[in-house]
């Protein structure tokens, strides 16, 4: 039977979405406050909603005690792609990946970002898992040298 197993699947997505097993990718909200904790640090990535699909965004990367990432910026979201613009330190660009979960940056980043990283670090390839939905958490976000990743 043709798209038999496709019309099973889809329904069976929405059944998890409607369950709140899987994110609803067509409300796909990214503000909130996010978090990885690995063995040289917390990475840490804040987002709040502006508009329908634009947020302001900060983010820190932690190398090690003394080597991070760090920068603020915009992010617009359409659908899992989130298309990512640092300003203060440079130009960077780049797209990353949502699931309505984690974000994933991606591994191969512009050279223009280094500039938001200490000697030796990059957000190459980093990922955040959301802690807290919402502006008001994404507001609480604590950097190092940005005292507040988000406003």
């Amino acid at each position: 039977m043709p798209g038999g197993d496709d019309d099973a699947g889809a329904a069976l997505d929405a059944q998890a979405v409607q369950a709140g097993i899987l994110p609803d990718l067509e409300k796909n909200d990214l503000a909130g406050r996010y978090e990885t904790r690995g063995d040289l640090g917390v990475d840490k990535l804040c987002a709040v909603k502006r508009s329908a699909g634009s947020f302001d965004i900060g983010f820190l990367s932690v190398s090690g005690a003394d080597s991070k990432c760090e920068g603020t910026g915009t992010a617009t979201v359409k659908g899992e792609t989130v298309d990512v613009v640092l300003n203060g330190q440079g130009d960077c660009t780049f797209t990353a990946h949502y699931d309505g979960f984690e974000l994933k940056f991606p591994a191969v980043i512009d050279t223009g970002c280094s500039n938001y990283c200490s000697e030796r670090a990059s957000f190459s390839a980093t990922h955040y898992f959301m802690i807290e939905p919402g502006n008001a958490a994404a507001r609480d976000t604590l950097g190092w040298d940005i005292e507040r990743l988000c406003h």
